[in-house]
């Protein structure tokens, strides 16, 4: 015999809508995102007093995992803008480096979508800073692909925000 459920149907929300947000602004509709992945790394140990063969764990550093954006390229280029501050930061004196340090270092918004636009979860990733950047993805005389622009960035952690309920 079937089953009756009462109350609205609520499936898994959809991982396809989406947005970046950068100082509040949104900057990018990217056709990817990669994983938020945070590991805890595990400490061994055993006292020489232990009768025990068994190592003892606790919890030791946490590591973030960096993330990707790809993203259509298109006239907006505030993702290009950002890696080349980091690319030219490369090159410029270290007193300069030094002084322009807090410029490079942005906190980012990703805001997950319903399927009908409603924002369903916002996670923050904090001090975020450039470490990959590919402007166009391959070319080809033959192709028939979008265009993409690569940027990966490494963090120094997340958080889920609170949503304002519609």
């Amino acid at each position: 015999m079937a089953r009756r459920f009462e109350g609205t149907r609520r499936d898994p929300f959809r991982n396809f809508n989406f947005r970046i947000f950068m100082g509040g602004e949104e900057v990018a509709a990217c056709r990817k995102m990669s994983a938020l992945d945070a590991t805890v790394n595990v400490v061994k140990f055993r006292a020489t007093d232990s009768p025990s063969s068994v190592d003892e764990l606790m919890p030791g550093r946490t590591e973030y995992q960096p993330v990707t954006f790809e993203a259509g390229v298109t006239f907006a280029d505030t993702f290009e803008q950002w890696a080349y501050q980091l690319i030219d930061h490369a090159h410029q004196s270290e007193r300069q480096a030094r002084a322009s340090e807090d410029d490079f270092r942005r906190d980012i918004e990703v805001s997950v979508l319903d399927v009908d636009g409603t924002e369903v979860r916002r996670y923050k990733l904090f001090h975020c800073f450039v470490t990959k950047y590919q402007p166009v993805s391959d070319l080809a005389a033959d192709g028939n692909d979008v265009l993409i622009e690569l940027l990966e960035v490494a963090h120094e952690g997340y958080t889920r925000l609170a949503v304002e309920s519609a």
